[in-house]
C-alpha cells in the first residue's frame, strides 16, 4: 500500500490535475469550479516571525488508520457500542460528518440513552447530534477541553492523512465522500466569532503549479482552487493556489462545544477506562466509542498508529487573515485569536506528546525563509 500521511507532495507536483498548458492561453482543468487567476493577487499581512515572538510549542498525535476512520455498531453483553474514531489529521474536518453517521446508527435501535466515551472534537459533536435528536447523553472523558488532542488541531477544513492513498480509489471513497460533504454543509451555520469559525483564503505554495491531492480530489467541489501564476502573488515559491475553506478555531469551539453539550442536559463525567469490562458497568445501553487513539487498547485495534504533529505558537496578529501550505517542505501557518500557529511535522508510530527541540529550530527557520522572503 502506499501510505498518504498527509499527501503534502501531492499539492506540488505536476500530474493529471496539474495547470497543463497555461502558457498557451488555455484555462486548463484543476477541479470543479477552479480557474487560473487573471489579475494578481494583493499584498497580504506579513507574520511577524521572531524567537522573542514565541508563546508556546505543543505536540499532538493524530489517530491514524491505513484503512480510515471507523463508525460501525456491535454488541457487546447487553450494550450496543457505536464506533467513532481514527479520523487521522482531519478530526475537526470530519467531526459533524462521521457524528451523523454514528447518530444513524443510534436511531435504528430501541435506545435513547446514550453514554459517550471521549471529549474530543468526535465525542462533542456526536454528543450534540444524539441530544438534537432527542437521546439523553453523559459524556465520560479522561480529560476535558483544553486538554484534548482535539485542542492541537489547527481546524481547518480540508482532508489529510486519512487513509492510504489506495483506500481513497475503494469502497472508503463512498465514505469519505459523505462525512466531508455533510461536515462541510453542518459547519457553515457555526460562522461566527461566538463558535470561532469562519471562512478563510488558504493558499498552496511551491515550484511547481500546484494540484488537488487525492485526498481533496475525493470531492472537489469543496476546494475549488484559483491558481496564481509567477509574479502574481507574494510568496517565495514560483507558483500559488488558493481556495476558500472553513476554519474552527479549537481554542473557541472546543469549550463552546463542551458548554452546549452541558446545557442542554449532559452529565460529564471525568473519567478513564482500563477495559472494555469498565464499559460494561455504565448504566446507559448505548456507548459511542470516541476516544481516538484510546480504542488502540481500550477495543484491540491493531490498525490504528500514532501520527505525531508537532506545532510553535507565536503572538497574535490580527492583519494575518489567511492561511498557507508549503507541501514540498511540510509547513503551513493559521492564525488563530491566541495565536499565529506554525506547522508541521509528522512522525508515524511515535507516541511522545513532547515537543522536539529539533523538529522546532527546523519549522521556525522553515517559515522564516518562508516569510521573510515574501514581497
Amino acid at each position: 500500500m502506499t501510505r498518504s500521511p498527509i499527501n503534502r507532495r501531492a499539492f506540488v507536483t505536476t500530474g493529471a490535475l496539474a495547470l497543463a498548458g497555461g502558457a498557451l492561453g488555455v484555462q486548463p482543468v484543476i477541479g470543479q469550479e477552479s480557474v487560473v487567476a487573471t489579475r494578481p493577487l494583493g499584498k497580504l499581512g506579513k507574520v511577524d516571525i521572531a524567537t522573542n515572538r514565541i508563546i508556546r510549542q505543543v505536540a499532538g498525535l493524530r489517530p491514524f488508520r491505513p484503512s480510515g476512520f471507523v463508525v460501525r455498531a456491535e454488541q457487546r453483553g447487553d450494550k450496543t457500542i457505536i464506533h467513532n474514531y481514527g479520523h487521522g489529521g482531519c478530526g475537526i474536518t470530519l467531526s459533524w460528518g462521521t457524528a451523523k453517521m454514528a447518530l444513524d446508527l443510534a436511531l435504528a435501535t430501541p435506545h435513547r440513552t446514550a453514554a459517550v466515551i471521549g471529549a474530543g472534537v468526535i465525542g462533542l459533536t456526536t454528543a450534540r447530534l444524539l441530544q438534537d435528536h432527542g437521546f439523553d447523553v453523559a459524556v465520560y472523558a479522561k480529560a476535558l477541553p483544553p486538554d484534548t488532542t482535539s485542542n492541537v488541531a489547527a481546524g481547518v477544513f480540508g482532508v489529510t492523512s486519512i487513509a492510504d492513498t489506495d483506500e481513497l480509489e475503494g469502497p472508503f471513497r463512498a465514505r469519505l465522500q459523505e462525512a466531508a460533504r455533510f461536515a462541510h454543509r453542518y459547519f457553515q451555520p457555526f460562522v461566527g466569532r461566538s463558535y470561532g469559525v469562519k471562512w478563510i483564503d488558504f493558499f498552496l505554495l511551491g515550484d511547481e503549479r500546484p494540484e488537488q491531492p487525492p485526498d481533496f480530489a475525493v470531492t472537489p467541489e469543496l476546494y475549488p482552487l484559483t491558481a496564481y501564476e509567477p509574479g502574481q502573488h507574494p510568496f517565495p515559491t514560483r507558483y500559488a493556489a488558493s481556495f476558500p475553506t472553513l476554519f474552527a478555531e479549537t481554542n473557541v469551539f472546543m469549550p463552546r462545544l463542551l458548554d452546549e453539550v452541558i446545557g442542554r442536559g449532559a452529565a460529564v463525567k471525568v473519567r478513564a477506562f482500563a477495559s472494555v469490562e469498565d464499559i460494561g458497568g455504565l448504566a446507559e445501553p448505548l456507548v459511542f466509542n470516541c476516544t481516538g487513539l484510546g480504542a488502540k487498547a481500550l477495543f484491540g485495534d491493531a490498525e490504528l498508529t500514532p501520527v505525531k504533529g508537532q506545532l510553535t505558537l507565536l503572538l497574535p496578529q490580527q492583519t494575518v487573515d489567511y492561511c498557507y501550505l508549503d507541501g514540498a517542505r511540510d509547513l503551513y501557518m493559521f492564525p488563530r485569536s491566541d495565536g499565529i500557529v506554525l506547522g508541521g511535522s509528522h512522525q508515524h508510530d511515535v507516541w511522545s506528546t513532547e515537543p522536539d527541540p529539533e523538529i522546532a529550530r527546523a519549522i521556525f527557520d522553515g517559515h522564516r525563509e518562508i516569510i521573510d522572503g515574501m514581497g
